[in-house]
């Protein structure tokens, strides 16, 4: 059984675009490459089927990610296996937020699955742009060993956010979550111990600098900061929102403002100019041997191991991220898969198996070998503990996972974090001064975009 087509209005679908920092004029106008050629902007139907009914071929969009080539071997694989074309359609990431928009609103039924960021997670559910998963398959469960990050995958409608206890809406592919990352030469050197808190952490840095080891004890990624931030803010016990039920604002609290006065202390290790320093900045540092230490995701450990392009492969050690007064608490930044409202049965179904046969354990063990994420805690061999340790440390952090922002007004939400956690950093703006500036926007956009508006 399939659910009904997601009726939201044009105004809705353009208001939608606007919470994900998408300009309406961009709208159907990105372009994408597509697979072998298969890639184009307009958008046709999906997948075909054959005489007999049977679904052939499956149109699978996906994001110009680091993770392409493992996943286009997986995708092989099930090709092999089950006798059905994949055929993968490549965007820029906005691209392929877009292209999946426009195939919901022009009704299109142009893709066959819908790979959905983390961050997309709560437009996506309380538009209804995917089916939820038990209407396909009554009998579906969740296995006891796919990986929920924190629910990810789950939606309670009533409270209008991700819960692990929501409807099963999409399955995790990609298992990216932010871990410590530090040169354990220099841990192993200087007698440092592995910090279980973010004060140990900065006395570590503290130590490192002073000993001439390193120009920077730690390097955070001030520019794009909240997806760091979350990680702290949740370890002091800190929130964004007093309660789901009510959405008021609680950013300005003690325990933010602590969590935010230790994040500047941070930055303080670091590069001068920490609100210019992004992922693909902190990896050249930690590439670089410059930095003790980052908090990075578990995917930046490829080019980290590179031994063509980093002076630190296999010098760095991988482990759960320090934590606060409360608890350790790592942020995740996964990737879904989901299966398009509105589309017909046959071709949900035949969605439904590619989704669950490669989130399956074969599936996600062969992934991992093909330097994947996988998403599931019973993947590690001995063997690939001992080439990929990254992986180790992201099945420890398990049970600690805590979701970073997945509402459905995480793009307005995410111009007032970025901007005002950047200028705290930077130290245009003192901790009190930025929390306050973001519980002001908090504020308008959940009168304007929140559930009730």
């Amino acid at each position: 059984m399939t659910s009904a087509r997601s009726t939201m209005g044009r105004r809705g679908f353009l208001r939608a675009m606007a919470g994900a920092g998408l300009s309406v004029p961009a709208l159907g106008v990105l372009s994408a490459c597509g697979d072998g050629g298969g890639g184009g902007g307009s958008l046709g139907s999906g997948g075909s089927g054959g005489g007999d009914g049977e679904v052939s071929e499956l149109i699978v969009p996906t994001a110009e990610t680091p993770w392409l080539p493992s996943y286009r071997d997986i995708v092989a694989d099930y090709e092999q296996e089950t006798g059905v074309k994949v055929t993968l359609k490549t965007f820029p990431m906005d691209g392929l937020l877009t292209q999946q928009a426009n195939a919901i609103q022009q009704q299109s039924d142009a893709f066959d699955v819908f790979q959905i960021n983390e961050r997309w997670s709560g437009q996506f559910y309380s538009n209804g742009w995917v089916q939820s998963l038990a209407e396909i398959d009554p009998d579906f469960s969740w296995e006891s060993n796919l990986m929920r990050f924190d629910g990810v995958g789950q939606w309670d409608a009533q409270r209008a956010m991700t819960s692990p206890d929501g409807e099963p809406m999409a399955l995790p592919i990609n298992g990216n979550i932010l871990l410590f990352v530090y040169r354990k030469d220099l841990y192993d050197e200087l007698g440092l111990e592995l910090p279980q808190t973010w004060d140990e952490l900065v006395a570590n840095g503290e130590q490192a600098k002073d000993a001439g080891a390193v120009e920077h004890g730690y390097v955070l990624r001030g520019k794009t900061p909240t997806f760091d931030f979350e990680s702290v803010l949740y370890s002091y016990g800190g929130s964004w929102f007093a309660d789901a039920e009510g959405w008021t604002p609680a950013i300005t609290s003690p325990e933010a403002e602590e969590a935010l006065a230790m994040f500047v202390r941070m930055a303080e290790l670091g590069p001068a100019e920490p609100q210019t320093v992004a992922q693909a900045e902190a990896v050249s540092v930690m590439q670089s041997g410059e930095a003790l230490q980052a908090c990075l995701v578990v995917a930046a450990a490829a080019p980290l191991e590179d031994e063509n392009a980093s002076l630190t492969a296999g010098k760095l050690g991988y482990a759960v991220v320090p934590g606060g007064p409360v608890d350790q608490t790592p942020v995740s930044g996964t990737w879904t898969l989901g299966v398009p409202a509105g589309i017909p049965e046959e071709r949900a179904r035949a969605a439904y198996n590619f989704i669950t046969w490669l989130t399956g354990q074969e599936a996600m063990q062969a992934w991992a070998g093909y330097g994947g994420v996988p998403t599931r805690t019973d993947v590690l061999t001995e063997e690939t503990t001992e080439q990929r340790p990254e992986l180790a440390a992201m099945i420890e952090s398990d049970p600690l996972i805590r979701a970073p922002i997945r509402f459905p007004f995480q793009g307005q939400m995410l111009q007032s974090t970025e901007r005002y956690l950047g200028e705290a950093v930077a130290k245009s703006k003192t901790v009190p001064e930025t929390l306050a500036a973001i519980e002001q926007d908090l504020r308008r956009i959940v009168d304007e975009e929140g559930p009730d508006s």
